[in-house]
């Protein structure tokens, strides 16, 4: 089941509000699993995504017969964005971004996409998809058939085949929408429930509302990447392989290994030192967002911390935040000589940040409990 990188040191005022950070992890600890794209969908974005997603998955006890289920949907929903998310440079600059998001709420699993087409489309696509929702399982079978022998769609004319095997796949109706973008283009939201063998509680049939939101709030806040859930070493590897995929069209090769090395040591701080009432698990739970703006990326960490720590964690950042250069520098080479400690790890973390971002370190931490704390750590990477 899913659970729930010559110094000039500046402060830049953080850009993704610490405050909201906890808002949106209150907003998606109803769910047991998170996994949050938006943005341009390449064909090498999209095969990464798709990876990272399946890693979630395989990482649980699900049945196979559910996981199968799983893939061919993913599959088909990132084909699908990715033939139709072919946007202008203008349309660009409108937001026409292209979304994803996979969750898991009561064992039962949502994925949405949404993508730009034009208003003139939205008509015949509405009348297709509401077709293939008024067909049961064996018409739906029949009426793929009709569309293998006779071409029924081009391959980007909406309701085709990919689609209609997604309805049978899921055994479910497909949930879709539209919403304007401007005069000229409207984003098109689809959504399939993946029905787990053993669900808990009374999860709804359509979660698009909701996930319709968490577009707009990724859009509103520049947003890209967005995880939440249980940080394995699998998971890990899976958002450094996300972070070279959204980064990748930086230039900059510096710039490049900054921003990599940055979320290196933030995702060791979630995965090595975070606390979590269970204490079971092979992970840790925790959040990560990735953001963007024209002067800088802002990456970002989130996960609980025991209570007891967090006055000694509140002065270990002040005090590495008012280090000069000079001091961070002699910092680190002393962490080199000395014996490797658990905790030395997660001192020399914080100065690594300072150094290889070039900027202060932006924190937050927000009483849960008698027990627990959310403790969130935000770094800029200036372009």
């Amino acid at each position: 089941m899913f659970r729930k990188i010559f110094y000039f040191w500046i402060t830049i005022i953080p850009f993704v509000n610490l405050s909201f950070v906890y808002d949106l992890h209150c907003l998606l600890k109803q769910s047991d699993f998170s996994y949050v794209y938006n943005g341009d969908f390449s064909q090498a974005l999209t095969d990464r995504i798709l990876s990272f997603a399946e890693a979630a998955v395989d990482s649980h006890s699900e049945s196979t017969k559910v996981k199968k289920k799983l893939y061919f949907v993913m599959v088909e929903s990132l084909q699908n964005v990715a033939r139709h998310s072919e946007v202008t440079t203008t349309q660009k600059s409108q937001n026409a971004s292209s979304f994803f998001i996979i969750q898991s709420l009561n064992q039962d699993y949502y994925l949405t996409s949404a993508n730009s087409i034009e208003k003139k489309d939205i008509e015949s696509l509405r009348d297709k998809l509401e077709h293939v929702n008024s067909l049961d399982k064996d018409a739906l079978k029949i009426y793929s058939n009709e569309i293998l022998t006779q071409g029924a769609f081009s391959e980007k004319g909406g309701a085709g085949l990919g689609l209609v095997e997604m309805a049978r796949k899921s055994g479910n109706k497909l949930a879709f929408d539209f919403s304007d973008i401007n005069d000229a283009r409207s984003y098109f939201y689809f959504q399939l429930k993946i029905s787990s063998e053993n669900p808990e509680g009374n999860a709804t049939s359509n979660n698009l509302p909701s996930s319709k939101k968490m577009h707009q709030l990724m859009i509103d806040n520049n947003l890209n990447l967005i995880y939440n859930g249980d940080f394995t070493q699998e998971i890990v590897k899976g958002i450094l392989s996300m972070t070279e995929a959204v980064i990748q069209e930086e230039s900059d090769f510096l710039l490049r290994n900054k921003i990599f090395n940055v979320v290196v040591e933030l995702l060791q701080n979630v995965f090595q030192h975070a606390d979590d009432p269970e204490k079971s698990k092979e992970g840790k739970t925790g959040m990560f967002l990735i953001g963007e703006r024209k002067d800088c990326y802002v990456l970002t960490a989130s996960n609980l911390v025991a209570n007891p720590k967090t006055e000694a964690l509140r002065k270990h950042i002040t005090a590495v935040n008012n280090m000069t250069a000079l001091m961070l520098d002699e910092r680190q080479a002393e962490a080199l000589n000395e014996e490797v400690r658990p905790e030395g790890k997660a001192g020399i973390g914080f100065v690594d940040m300072r150094i290889k971002s070039e900027s202060k370190i932006d924190f937050q931490i927000t009483p849960l409990d008698d027990h627990y704390s959310f403790f969130t750590v935000q770094v800029n990477v200036s372009k």
